[in-house]
Parts: C-alpha cells; sequence; structure tokens
C-alpha cells in the first residue's frame, strides 16, 4: 500500500469518527437547566450539596487603579465542586462597585446567584 493510500485511509477514518461524534446528541447532566433573559441562555447549574467553605485568597498589587478584585468561589461542574480563583476586573465605570456571587439553598438544591456591577 502507498503511502498517499495510507494517508486517505486514516483521513477517511478520521472524518467518520468526527461524523458519528456529531450524529450523537450531547445529554445534559440531570442537575442542568437553562434559563432565557434577554436573549441569552445562561446555564444555571443545581447542586445537591452546599459548596465548602470559600478559600482564603491573597489579592496580588492590583493592575490599574479601576481594577476590582472578585475573590474566587467553587463551581459545580455537573459532578463536583471546584475551585475558579479570584482575579482582577476593570470596572466598567468609576462609580461601579462589584455585588459577589453566593449559593443559595432553593427547594431543587444550591444554586449560585452571579454578581453583579452596582453603579
Amino acid at each position: 500500500m502507498r503511502l498517499v493510500d495510507r494517508l486517505e485511509a486514516v483521513i477517511m477514518v478520521a472524518l467518520g469518527a468526527v461524523a458519528l461524534s456529531a450524529c450523537a446528541a450531547p445529554s445534559a447532566p440531570p442537575t442542568e437547566t437553562a434559563a432565557t433573559l434577554g436573549g441569552t441562555a445562561p446555564r444555571i447549574m443545581i447542586a445537591p450539596d452546599p459548596p465548602p467553605p470559600n478559600r482564603a485568597e491573597i489579592p496580588p498589587p492590583a493592575p490599574s487603579p479601576q481594577a476590582m478584585w472578585h475573590s474566587g468561589n467553587w463551581r459545580w461542574n455537573g459532578a463536583k465542586y471546584v475551585w475558579v480563583a479570584g482575579h482582577y476586573v476593570e470596572r466598567p465605570s468609576p462609580t461601579a462597585n462589584w455585588t459577589p456571587g453566593y449559593w443559595e439553598q432553593r427547594p431543587e438544591g444550591w444554586i449560585w446567584v452571579e454578581g453583579r456591577w452596582n453603579s
């Protein structure tokens, strides 16, 4: 078998695998729902258990006077909590303040309420 024929065979197998994987519809975990607000569909994760205690973080020096520290938090990935480290974000306006997100217990489980900017 020539090298070109082998390469064509490998490419055909790879394309076939990609085509077959595209046919299978991914199933969302049973704890995941989508909400629509203003034309967007943010993912709302419902965790069955409360998150672990937050980790202590010491923010590094701010990169600019308009930068505001967003503390790290736990995220639910559908199977377990994973830590998302804190980071700096530029304020949308000089007077804007950040209200951090938080976990809220509801009848269906624990829901993450996103943080938001306040002017």
